[in-house]
């Protein structure tokens, strides 16, 4: 631990040291007319007193894993990043993105790992009413961290990942569009024993939005996707046995226009899911049951006044723990965050989180999780390109699946430069 402290305090010395001409950068950005090149560089501490989020309960009929551990640690986080963002004024703007994690642990070194991810978002509007959007995001790493699936969390894993979403609408008058969609996500592990969370998804979409206020839309979409997971066949779960699915959804709600004081997208609908395989296994005594269910993809933020930000996160969606199983649960979630400047450079920070996952297995008594967050912190401007911030965050699950719960804290400290 003392090692990780050394390497934060020679590097806290050492950004303030950097030339005094970073500091006449217009808002901490090399711009070239419409294009800025954003290079920065995050250091931070993390003390982590449950690395592996485990509870140290052991099973009745065998030793203790690694998920059941309850170790704390020291890491220390390096997280470079560059960015390239071009703009066309009253037409869009073109961003290409990298973020780096590399983690450091001060104890338990075989755990450090590193993630990598690259951004292409791109958006455009045609003087003639034409709108063209693609959002990629590319990650390869092996974090911790778990998957959507709650596959893996406490547990290294190595994978990658790509979320395309793309978007081709027109405008037909100056409050009525029609958008078409297309969204591609596939997930890949490097380990042949973590195979049965290996996927591809397609999604297909329409939408009809409608201007009813300046800067407010509301939309009517459907959507039509499946997923195929790429079996191995190294179990009983062959192609004929998996959990592939295919999905139709209908979502309504309201998105809002760049500058308003309301962003994001407020997103409820209704989902209808069909497994492909009836059963998981070649006896036919693990049967998958079709889901019908109200989704929710809402993430709104409010911009109160000039020193108050609020956001506000609700989340509903139909997962599956594996191809090789017949086990689901439907995953709910809402969270609450805002920063509140409190002086001219410093920043107060929080919010909580709560969701709740709801297995169809066992049959006889159904594993509930519920999840809980809060975090809090204080973040400090010492210049426009150099920040310092402090911050805690709590969480802990609980389920009536008691090898499943745990209780995580976490103190951190970072050094941030972005110029």
């Amino acid at each position: 631990m003392k090692k990780s402290v050394m390497i934060l305090c020679v590097t806290a010395i050492a950004l303030m040291m950097l030339p005094v001409r970073l500091q006449a950068q217009q808002e901490g950005k090399i711009t070239f007319g419409n294009l800025s090149l954003i290079p920065g560089i995050e250091m931070q501490g993390i003390y982590d007193d449950n690395i592996y989020k485990g509870n140290g309960r052991e099973h009745t009929s065998a030793k203790t894993t690694i998920e059941e551990k309850k170790e704390a640690d020291w890491i220390t986080h390096a997280k470079p990043s560059f960015a390239l963002n071009y703009m066309m004024p009253e037409r869009g703007n073109i961003n290409l993105g990298y973020q780096g994690d590399f983690a450091f642990y001060d104890k338990n070194m075989n755990n450090n790992w590193n993630n990598n991810q690259g951004l292409l978002n791109a958006n455009y509007l045609a003087p003639g009413g034409l709108i063209l959007g693609i959002n990629d995001m590319y990650a390869v790493g092996g974090d911790p961290l778990g998957n959507a699936d709650q596959y893996a969390i406490g547990r290294a894993t190595k994978k990658w990942t790509n979320d395309l979403k793309t978007k081709l609408g027109y405008n037909l008058t100056s409050n009525f569009r029609t958008i078409l969609y297309y969204n591609n996500s596939r997930q890949k592990y490097s380990d042949i024993a973590d195979y049965s969370q290996d996927y591809t998804e397609n999604e297909y979409g329409a939408g009809l939005e409608t201007r009813f206020l300046p800067k407010t839309w509301g939309f009517i979409r459907y959507h039509y996707g499946q997923r195929k997971y790429d079996t191995l066949g190294l179990t009983q779960t062959t192609d004929a046995y998996n959990s592939d699915y295919k999905w139709s959804r209908v979502s309504v709600g309201l998105t809002w226009d760049p500058g308003a004081k309301l962003s994001g997208e407020l997103n409820v609908g209704y989902q209808m899911l069909k497994y492909t395989n009836e059963y998981a296994d070649a006896a036919n005594t693990l049967r998958r049951e079709d889901e019908n269910t109200w989704t929710a993809a809402t993430s709104i933020n409010f911009q109160a006044t000039a020193s108050t930000d609020l956001s506000m996160n609700l989340t509903r969606s139909v997962r599956n723990s594996g191809s090789d199983n017949n086990e689901q649960f439907t995953d709910t979630g809402i969270g609450f965050n805002f920063k509140q400047k409190l002086l001219t450079k410093l920043s107060l920070i929080g919010g909580v989180t709560y969701s709740r996952n709801e297995y169809n297995l066992p049959v006889d008594a159904p594993r509930v999780d519920d999840n809980f967050s809060a975090n809090g912190g204080l973040n400090y401007a010492i210049q426009d390109w150099l920040g310092v911030g402090v911050s805690y965050n709590y969480s802990r699950k609980n389920s009536n699946a008691e090898l499943n719960e745990y209780i995580n804290n976490q103190f951190m400290a970072l050094l941030k430069i972005v110029y």
